[in-house]
């Protein structure tokens, strides 16, 4: 498993350094207000995941099952491709329809007019459909715990659709040549990916698609699908509703302005992402074969080593939040309109971070109630709260309430799934242990190095190596005083089964 982490993290890592290397060339090239739109294709991305209706998941919690033979797990994936390439149209025809009303009366455009970006969205919808079908073959991939070819893919992919647009944009910075690259990239990698998984199943290459849809099948996994689909659907809205509302009720560019934010914070949870993704076949391998306590011992190892890294990363993210964005940027100006941002954001996607595995542990046991209701429940807060704090207090507003629900979640989430499935001395092993105490240490470490003599107005360069030692540095410290070293060594010795 050690080596589906490290697949998994350099895939994730890709994603941290395109956005650190590619939003400011965006932004340099097409001008802040299309990067805004950028931004919004991305809220409307989000919100159509919630058509996937559970699929990607089911795939590959199948797909990883001890007690399938390879014949079912075909005859599974026929049945759930066949249903997808459905979802596809349909995300297509809704996006492209609906460009016009979109353009014309939600968003709050600065220069570029409401014709210019429906089409925009229109040519974005193939994009966003073949998304979604890309994502279901890279789920079935990790399943099969094929998961350093899925990251290689992942990868190529992004190099292409995010990378190798900045030539194009070179020569013609142009919105709609951005868009238009970006789909063919998606449906070429889209194509790339079906080969591969018709490979992993039936040894062959093949691009033949017939459409199979046998009934026993959705009998076997509906309520699973179910299940998913109906949290799909509530993350989706908790997830986008802050972007949304301010795409509404503020200017197109405070949304950009939003939105890095939020792309800086996702960091955390790209780096905590990678020891998700490679446990959950391996959790859903030892609950299938009845090794809880196996399990139970798994988790608690990887969540450790989960809290030290994404909260020693916080602290310095707030501790030198306008100095990050400079860096990133090499704008004063916009590092001083985003900064502020940062602290609040930063720490709600740490939280959000820590629901990853036990979510997954949920997931390996096909048990998705808790989700549901948390988030029935969080929309409570979130419908009316982000509409009232984004009217009154802006951005800001947005990222109060987005932070307030994950870490009431974070709290719950973790309680539940607690004493249903692990057992654990639920106050000093998982609130104390893996929240409160590297939260402490993290932070006064990191603030430490921030009062130290300042290095951070030596140029860029120095500046990010000044903050990259102070994060090291947070890391290690709290990493020696939190993670045994026998807890490291079985990591370490975990191979791949």
């Amino acid at each position: 498993m050690i080596k589906n982490i490290i697949a998994n993290f350099i895939g994730k890592f890709w994603s941290l350094l395109s956005n650190f290397l590619f939003i400011p060339l965006y932004i340099h090239f097409l001008g802040f207000e299309s990067y805004s739109i950028i931004s919004f294709t991305l809220v409307i991305a989000g919100l159509m995941i919630v058509l996937d209706a559970g699929l990607t998941a089911t795939l590959s919690r199948e797909f990883a099952r001890t007690d399938h033979g390879m014949d079912h797990k075909i005859r599974i994936f026929k049945t759930l491709e066949s249903t997808y390439f459905v979802i596809v149209g349909v995300v297509i025809l809704i996006v492209f329809f609906a460009s016009n009303l979109i353009a014309e009366h939600w968003l709050n455009l600065s220069s570029l007019t409401p014709g210019k970006v429906s089409l925009y969205l229109k040519i974005i919808s193939f994009d966003i459909g073949f998304q979604l079908l890309f994502r279901f073959y890279l789920g079935g991939l990790l399943g099969l715990e094929k998961q350093v070819d899925a990251n290689l893919y992942q990868i190529g992919w992004g190099v292409l659709r995010n990378g190798c647009v900045v030539i194009l944009l070179l020569f013609v910075p142009n919105l709609e040549l951005f868009f238009i690259w970006q789909t063919i990239s998606t449906l070429l990698f889209t194509v790339i990916l079906k080969l591969a998984i018709e490979k992993s199943l039936t040894g062959h290459f093949s691009l033949i698609f017939k459409p199979i849809i046998e009934k026993v099948v959705f009998k076997g996994v509906w309520k699973f699908a179910g299940g998913m689909l109906l949290i799909a659907f509530i993350s989706s809205l908790n997830t986008q509703l802050d972007k949304l509302s301010i795409s509404k009720l503020l200017s197109i560019e405070s949304l950009g302005f939003y939105t890095l934010a939020v792309s800086l914070a996702q960091g955390l949870f790209i780096l905590a992402s990678p020891f998700a993704t490679a446990i959950l076949p391996r959790l859903t391998s030892l609950y299938s074969s009845d090794k809880a306590t196996e399990a139970s011992n798994l988790y608690k190892r990887i969540s450790q080593v989960v809290s030290v890294v994404v909260f020693s990363v916080m602290a310095n993210m707030v501790c030198f939040s306008k100095e990050l964005i400079w860096i990133w940027t090499g704008q004063t100006a916009l590092a001083e309109q985003v900064s502020y941002l940062i602290p609040v954001v930063a720490f709600s996607y740490t939280m959000y971070s820590l629901q990853l595995l036990p979510y997954n542990v949920a997931i390996a046991n096909g048990y998705t109630k808790l989700n549901n209701l948390m988030g029935i429940f969080s929309l409570l807060i979130t419908l009316p709260g982000y509409w009232f704090a984004t009217k009154y207090y802006g951005a800001f507003g947005a990222a109060i309430v987005f932070c307030f629900v994950q870490t009431i979640s974070t709290f719950i989430f973790l309680y539940f799934i607690n004493r249903k499935f692990m057992k654990f001395n639920l106050l000093t092993t998982i609130y104390f242990k893996q929240i409160f105490i590297p939260l402490a240490l993290s932070l006064i470490v990191a603030y430490l190095f921030s009062i130290l003599p300042d290095m951070t107005d030596r140029g860029r360069i120095i500046s990010f190596c000044w903050i990259g030692l102070s994060t090291m540095i947070t890391l290690l410290i709290t990493a020696i005083i939190l993670i045994p070293v026998r807890d490291l060594k079985k990591l370490v010795k975990i191979k791949a089964s």
